[in-house]
């Protein structure tokens, strides 16, 4: 991670995409931030969902939230069905 860092002129890598338990990790000495927004993915994880916010410092902030009930329909629904 440094090296790629030093290598593009960068202080902190986020990437997205993959599941973390509390919605977001960071590693390498703060140098990489995997974030996930999903709370309990595909309804089996238990996983919390975050999102990150950057201040004028840009310094990361963490939010993150649990999974909240949702309609009990199929998993994909045309959104036509309903008109």
């Amino acid at each position: 991670t440094r090296t790629f860092l030093q290598k593009n002129g960068l202080s902190l890598l986020v990437r997205s995409h993959e599941v973390k338990a509390n919605g977001f990790e960071v590693q390498h000495d703060g140098q990489l931030v995997t974030i996930f927004s999903a709370p309990n993915y595909c309804d089996r994880m238990d996983n919390k969902g975050a999102f990150i916010r950057f201040g004028a410092d840009m310094i990361p902030h963490f939010t993150t939230f649990e999974a909240v009930a949702h309609p009990q329909v199929a998993s994909y629904v045309h959104p036509g069905m309903f008109y």
